[in-house]
């Protein structure tokens, strides 16, 4: 197996995690792409529907950003560069998309 062959069993073979802003809920992207969603017990009863909303909407970010971190590095480990791929910042939703509008 090449070096480039190696690299995209690499990318391929990527699990990524993200915990939300209060650690409610857990994100995993597993390799084959699909999301495991984790909710703590209890948040259903004690959040509103606006910051559980908000929790999976952290985690899902946190796991997005840390795919991109690793995928990043990967292209830093094999070519020396990242170039192509920046890190990934979630922009905080402005007051109307916050709210539907």
């Amino acid at each position: 197996m090449g070096k480039l062959e190696r690299y995209f069993a690499d990318v391929a073979r990527i699990r990524a995690e993200g915990v939300s802003a209060n650690g409610w809920v857990t994100v995993v992207r597993n390799h084959d792409a699909d999301l495991k969603v984790e909710i703590r017990p209890g948040m259903l009863r004690r959040c509103s529907p606006d910051q559980v909303a908000s929790e999976i909407r952290t985690a899902l970010l946190a796991a997005v950003a840390d795919h991109r971190r690793q995928y990043r590095q990967l292209r830093i480990d094999y070519f020396g560069s990242p170039l192509g791929v920046q890190l990934f910042t979630p922009i905080e939703p402005t007051q109307g998309e916050r709210h539907g509008g």
